[in-house]
């Protein structure tokens, strides 16, 4: 488990209707030796029932049994008002209250409780962030300042898994990549796939000196940023989302005045773009993801029908569907539904043992949403 809990959004990640709503309400019941006490229990129960209220897989559910009282405790404080419904001094001394809570999203945003259960429940998906920058005029694959500002964001306090930033500095360095890079989402979404990644963040950062502004600033220097996201689901290379932001500083240097104005649209830029991303991931785990399942080995009828109950049987697959099964080539093709992504899938079914006739699944590749498994037999 991590020492901190990552990432927000109970409601924005898990439930459309609640998207449109920054608050909502829930009862809750508390007891205790005194009047804070049972206002406190009676908080936690509020916020207890708001989790579940919003909670829609049962990776999800599984995920909060597991870590409940860290959560609930993390969030107790996204309680923004409540009304005491009740209050009644027990025959043993103790107090009950009953609340009416109001909870907020952009308040357990801020707090970070819920999206543990996104990311574990996705298997941790991999992010890459590189930014083309241009900063007063100069371009190098050392300007950095929008790519650390996102990473720092996305790392402190949120965890994310995030590929190497050497990784990302050897591919701004190249101009064919980067030419890739800001063409085609599924030459984009190659490169994030070579790397590692699941999600590939790009865009680019340009900041310019503000000239009319600077001239009455006795000395010190104007300098404007924009700063453009998109988001790309390297499996499949679907744009997620895009986010744009402006941004200035002031500063005696024009190079740190835009290294500071682009970082600062760049944070702007990519708490925007944030939602996009668990949205995608919140539809992944919900609705699962196809993918094109290749199983070698597969000699005979029985082994197929033991191959695909194996598969359905697994934790997260929703569906399997037969496309061909060759008994000469010993190839079945088949169409697989996870919950979650290709690199979750592969984790769980590499060693996974037969639910009938002995042997197991091993992998041997994976690619986007093509995965190539072979059948070993005892």
């Amino acid at each position: 488990m991590h020492k901190r809990i990552i990432l927000p959004l109970l409601l924005l990640l898990f439930s459309t209707t609640l998207l449109a709503q920054d608050d909502f309400t829930t009862e809750g019941t508390g007891i205790g030796v005194n009047r804070g006490e049972a206002l406190m229990a009676a908080k936690r129960d509020a916020i207890e029932k708001g989790i579940g209220m919003v909670l829609l897989s049962q990776s999800e559910i599984e995920n909060f049994q597991l870590k409940r009282d860290i959560i609930v405790t993390k969030t107790v404080g996204t309680v923004s008002k409540y009304d005491i419904i009740s209050e009644v001094r027990n025959s043993d001394a103790t107090i009950t209250i009953k609340i009416n809570a109001q909870l907020s999203k952009t308040a357990m945003r801020q707090d970070l409780a819920a999206f543990n259960i996104l990311i574990e429940s996705m298997d941790k998906p991999r992010v890459m962030v590189i930014i083309d920058e241009n900063n007063i005029g100069t371009s190098e694959p050392t300007n950095q300042a929008a790519e650390s500002a996102i990473l720092k964001f996305l790392k402190d306090p949120y965890d994310f898994d995030l590929i190497d930033r050497n990784v990302a500095f050897s591919i701004r360095s190249s101009k064919q990549k980067m030419a890739e890079l800001n063409g085609d989402p599924n030459a984009a979404a190659a490169i994030g796939l070579q790397s590692g990644a699941e999600v590939l963040i790009t865009g680019t950062a340009v900041s310019r000196v503000a000239e009319g502004i600077s001239q009455n600033l006795g000395g010190m220097i104007s300098v404007q940023a924009d700063v453009t996201l998109k988001a790309i689901n390297c499996t499949n290379g679907r744009i997620i989302g895009s986010a744009s932001e402006h941004a200035a500083k002031v500063y005696i240097s024009p190079q740190t005045a835009g290294n500071q104005s682009i970082a600062k649209a760049a944070e702007k830029s990519i708490g925007k773009l944030l939602d996009a991303i668990i949205k995608e991931w919140q539809n992944q785990l919900n609705n699962g993801l196809s993918m094109s399942v290749t199983v070698n080995q597969v000699k005979t009828f029985r082994q197929k029908n033991e191959v695909i109950n194996t598969l359905n049987d697994m934790p997260g697959v929703s569906a399997v569907r037969e496309r061909s099964w060759d008994a000469t080539s010993a190839h079945l093709q088949l169409d697989v539904v996870y919950k979650g992504n290709p690199n979750g899938f592969c984790s769980k079914v590499d060693g996974y043992k037969m639910k009938s006739g002995g042997g197991s699944l091993a992998v041997m590749g994976v690619s986007g949403q093509n995965v190539t498994i072979n059948a070993q037999t005892l």
